[in-house]
C-alpha cells in the first residue's frame, strides 16, 4: 500500500506476515506518578497487557525523558517532564517493544537526559527512534523484527517541539517533521525493511480537529512510500484518512496518562496486519483511561468512541462490529 514503490524502495526476498500494535502517549508524571508509586510499575498496564501481547510488536510514544539527574531545559514553555526509571520494568513486561522519542518533552532535561533515556530503554530491551545525538541519527528508523523474521522500519518525527529541541548536524535532539526532508527520511527507511511506518507528534493539544499542517505532512509521508502514518500529541482522538491508499491515524489519544477531562479518557489502539509486502488490514480498538490505567472500552462507551472516530473520518469505510466493539478497516 506504499504511496509510490518506485521512490526509494528495495525488493526484499522475504515478505513475512507481521502484526503491529500502536498506542498513544505514555507518561509517568504528576498524578500518574502517584499511581505507580502506590500500585507499582506494572499497575498501569495490568488491564491492557493482554491486548498488547496479541501483536508481534507494539509501539507507543514516550512523553518525556527517563532520567534521574539533570536540570530542566529553560526552553520548555510548558512543564518539564521527567519519568522515573523504576517505571520501565512494567512497560517492558507489558510487551512494549519500541518507543517514539520524537516529541516536545524528551529534551526537557537536555542532551544528558536524552542519553540517559536511551540507555535505560536499551537495558530493558526497548528500541527507540525519533531522537539522537545529531540530525542523521535522529532520523534513523527503529528496525523491528518479529520472531519469524518479518521486519518493519518505524521513523519518528515531531512538529510541536521548541526550536532548540530539534537535532542539528552536531547537536542532540528530536527529528524535525519538515516538509522538505520527510520524503528522504521515509525513502531511506524503505531500504531497510519491506514495511515502513511514520509516527508523528503533531497537531493542537486538546483539539479533535486535524490541522492542514498535519494533512500536509501525512500526505507527503504517504507519497514517499510509508505504508501507514500514525500520530499523537493532541491528548484526544482525531479521525482517520486514506490518502492514495495509505491509512492515516491522526491521533491515537493517550495511553498511560492521567487524563485532564472526559475527552482525555477516550483513546484508541491501532492493530495493523502486514502481509505480502502490504498493509492488509487495520483494526481500531477503543480504550478507556482511568487514573493512568487504560483498558479496552466496552458496551455503550466503546460504541460511542468508535462512532466518534467514524464521524471524524469522512470517506473512510470503517465497519464497527457490534459484538466485539472493534472497528475494522479492510484494505
Amino acid at each position: 500500500m506504499a504511496g509510490n514503490p518506485s521512490q526509494g524502495s528495495i525488493h526484499f526476498g522475504r515478505r513475512e506476515s507481521l502484526s503491529l500494535g500502536f498506542g498513544g502517549d505514555v507518561s509517568f508524571v504528576l498524578e500518574a506518578e502517584d499511581v505507580t508509586k502506590t500500585g507499582g510499575a506494572d499497575h498501569p498496564w495490568g488491564a491492557i497487557s493482554g491486548l498488547i501481547l496479541d501483536y508481534d510488536l507494539s509501539v507507543i510514544n514516550l512523553e518525556g525523558p527517563i532520567c534521574s539527574t539533570g536540570e530542566p531545559n529553560q526552553d520548555q514553555t510548558s512543564i518539564s517532564v521527567k519519568n522515573e526509571p523504576s517505571n520501565l520494568a512494567g512497560m517492558a513486561e507489558a510487551g512494549i517493544d519500541a518507543v517514539n522519542l520524537a516529541d516536545d518533552h524528551v529534551m526537557d532535561y537536555g542532551s544528558a537526559g536524552l542519553q540517559e533515556t536511551q540507555s535505560f530503554l536499551k537495558r530493558n530491551q526497548i528500541a527507540t527512534f525519533g531522537a539522537g545525538v545529531n540530525r542523521r541519527l535522529a532520523a534513523q528508523p527503529a528496525l523491528l523484527e518479529s520472531l519469524d523474521g518479518a521486519k518493519v522500519a518505524i521513523v519518528g518525527l515531531c512538529d510541536v517541539a521548541p526550536d532548540s529541541y530539534y537535532a542539528g548536524d552536531s547537536s542532540a535532539g528530536v527529528c524535525e517533521a519538515d516538509l522538505e526532508s520527510v520524503a528522504g527520511i521515509i525513502q531511506e527507511a524503505r531500504k531497510s525493511a519491506p514495511y515502513v511506518v511514520a509516527f508523528f507528534h503533531w497537531g493542537e493539544s486538546g483539539s479533535t480537529e486535524v490541522t492542514q499542517r498535519q494533512r500536509d505532512l501525512a500526505h507527503a509521508s504517504a507519497e514517499a512510500g510509508a505504508d501507514l502514518v500514525v500520530g499523537c500529541h493532541p491528548d484526544v482522538i482525531q479521525g482517520l484518512e486514506i490518502w492514495k491508499g495509505v491509512p492515516i491515524i491522526y491521533s491515537l489519544g493517550n495511553m498511560v496518562f492521567y487524563p485532564k477531562d472526559e475527552q482525555g479518557k477516550k483513546a484508541i489502539f491501532a492493530g495493523c496486519h502486514f502481509d505480502g509486502g502490504s498493509l492488509i488490514s487495520l483494526e481500531i480498538i477503543p480504550l478507556h483511561i482511568e487514573s493512568a490505567r487504560p483498558q479496552t472500552a466496552s458496551g455503550n462507551e466503546a460504541q460511542l468512541i468508535l462512532e466518534q472516530v467514524a464521524k471524524s473520518s469522512p470517506g473512510v469505510d470503517l465497519a464497527i462490529d457490534p459484538r466485539t466493539r472493534i472497528a475494522y478497516l479492510n484494505l
